[in-house]
């Protein structure tokens, strides 16, 4: 009878320890097939920019800033941010923006006021603004340009980055 007891037990242990390499833990799962940027996911909007037209955007992934250039040798040059999420405008809870320039080694402030009423959507709520425009008389078309301006979020304060901007090539208006 011991020599059943102990095949009966050597049977168990061995049933036993099957289980529990039954239960050790799955491997992870493969890693996701690389997806096209789409912008489904958020990202530091100052890793990298993309062009639409005369326009150099930077995203969060889904909120767009968009900076393009008015050179005007009479009214002098500006800088026009427009905000949009999903392509359309954004109005931000704000109608004004501060923003630094960096060109030819140096730092140059940038104030954004709102843009004209006539320049923003008609149905833009008082006290909101999707298009933001500054002063930059110092700014030449061939500059390279690196601008940073935080944008007031519902998240938060989001730095948004333009990096290797010439005012000529995303210039919108040129007189």
């Amino acid at each position: 009878m011991k020599k059943k007891s102990l095949i009966v037990v050597i049977a168990a242990l061995v049933i036993a320890d099957l289980a529990l390499v039954g239960c050790a833990e799955a491997p992870p799962p493969p890693a996701a097939a690389p997806t096209t940027h789409a912008h489904s996911h958020s990202h530091n909007p100052g890793d990298h920019n993309h062009d639409r037209g005369q326009m150099m955007i930077a995203s969060d992934g889904w909120i767009d800033a968009l900076l393009t250039a008015h050179l005007s040798s009479k009214e002098g040059n500006e800088l026009d941010v427009f905000v949009e999420n999903k392509g359309e405008p954004l109005a931000l809870y704000t109608t004004k923006l501060e923003a630094t320039a960096f060109v030819r080694g140096e730092k140059r402030t940038l104030s954004f006021d709102c843009a004209p009423r006539d320049e923003r959507p008609s149905n833009e709520a008082e006290g909101t603004c999707s298009h933001f425009v500054a002063r930059a008389g110092w700014m030449a078309p061939e500059d390279m340009l690196e601008v940073e301006a935080s944008l007031p979020l519902k998240t938060g304060d989001i730095a948004y980055v333009w990096r290797g901007f010439n005012p000529k090539k995303y210039a919108h208006h040129i007189e």
